[in-house]
C-alpha cells in the first residue's frame, strides 16, 4: 500500500512539473518541497506518510533545472537525489511523450516509462473522483497574474489491506495550481499534457491543459503538503547537444524502480 501511494505522489509531481512554455528554449527552474500542513493530523496514517515523504524528499526540497527546446522536447536535470533518481540525472521527454534518462557521472542512459503510466498502474483501473471546488481567485507571483483553481480528488487504491482500507476509507487529496496566461504553452505540449493527465487518471482536471502555466501548486495528503514553485524564466539558446544522449554513453536497463 505504502509503495502504491509513493508511486501516486512521486508520479503526480512529475506531472505538475511537466509544463513546457511555449517560447523555444525557454529555461526555468522547478522547486518541490514537501511540509507539514496547516491542519496536519497526528493519526498513524499521517505519521506514516509523513515519514515517507521525509524519505523521499531531502531537507529543503528538490530542484530541477528545465530547458524546453520546443520540437526537440524538453531537459531536466535533476539537482537533488529525488526518490530513485540520482542528483545528476537528466530527463529527456520528446514531443511525443517518450522518455529517456540518463547518468552524466557514469556515462550510461535508458528508455523509461512515464511517471504517468507508473501511477496508472498504481490505481489499478481505478478512476479518481475530481471535482472542481472553486476558481476566479487571482494572484501575482513573480510578478504574473495567476489563477488559483482548487480540486478534491477522491482516490481508491486497489490492494489495501482490509483493516486498514477501514482505517483509510476514501482518501481526499487537496490540489490547488496557480496558472499564469502570461506565458503560454504550445500547442503540441498542451496535447501532450491532456495525454499525461488521461494516463494519470485525471482528465477530469481539465484547466491544468489549457494552455496556462503553472508558477505554483500544492497537493494536501495526510497531513502534508507538497510544493511546487517555477521561476527564474530566462529565454537562452540551450548548449549544443543538450536534448541528445552523448554518443559515448552505454545504455542499460532502468535502474529506477
Amino acid at each position: 500500500m505504502v509503495k502504491k501511494l509513493s508511486t501516486l505522489i512521486v508520479a503526480l509531481v512529475f506531472v505538475l512539473a511537466a509544463r513546457t512554455p511555449l517560447f523555444a528554449e525557454l529555461k526555468y527552474t522547478v522547486h518541490m518541497e514537501a511540509r507539514p500542513a496547516a491542519n496536519g493530523g497526528g493519526d498513524p496514517i499521517a505519521q506514516m506518510m509523513a515519514g515517507m515523504l521525509a524519505q523521499i524528499f531531502p531537507p529543503g526540497g528538490i530542484d530541477q533545472v528545465v530547458i524546453d527546446g520546443g520540437e526537440k522536447g524538453t531537459r531536466t536535470e535533476q539537482k537533488q537525489a529525488f526518490a530513485t533518481i540520482k542528483a545528476g540525472t537528466v530527463t529527456l521527454v520528446r514531443p511525443d511523450g517518450s522518455v529517456v534518462m540518463f547518468d552524466p557521472s557514469t556515462k550510461t542512459y535508458w528508455k523509461q516509462a512515464s511517471m504517468a503510466d507508473a501511477a496508472a498502474a498504481a490505481l489499478g483501473g481505478a478512476t479518481p473522483n475530481i471535482k472542481l471546488v472553486k476558481r476566479g481567485d487571482f494572484e501575482t507571483i513573480n510578478g504574473m497574474k495567476a489563477e488559483r483553481l482548487q480540486y478534491e480528488i477522491m482516490l481508491q487504491i486497489p490492494g489495501v489491506d482490509p483493516a486498514m482500507a477501514a482505517q483509510l476509507g476514501d482518501m481526499t487529496m487537496r490540489l490547488s495550481v496557480w496558472q499564469t496566461d502570461a506565458i503560454k504553452t504550445s500547442a503540441t505540449s498542451t496535447s501532450l499534457m491532456g495525454t499525461l493527465l488521461k494516463q494519470f487518471g485525471m482528465a477530469g482536471v481539465k484547466e491544468l491543459a489549457d494552455g496556462r502555466v503553472m508558477v505554483k501548486g500544492i497537493v494536501t495528503m495526510f497531513g502534508t503538503e507538497i510544493v511546487t514553485t517555477t521561476s527564474g524564466f530566462t529565454n537562452e539558446p540551450a548548449p549544443a547537444g543538450s536534448f541528445d544522449v552523448p554518443a559515448d554513453y552505454k545504455e542499460v536497463p532502468s535502474p529506477i524502480k
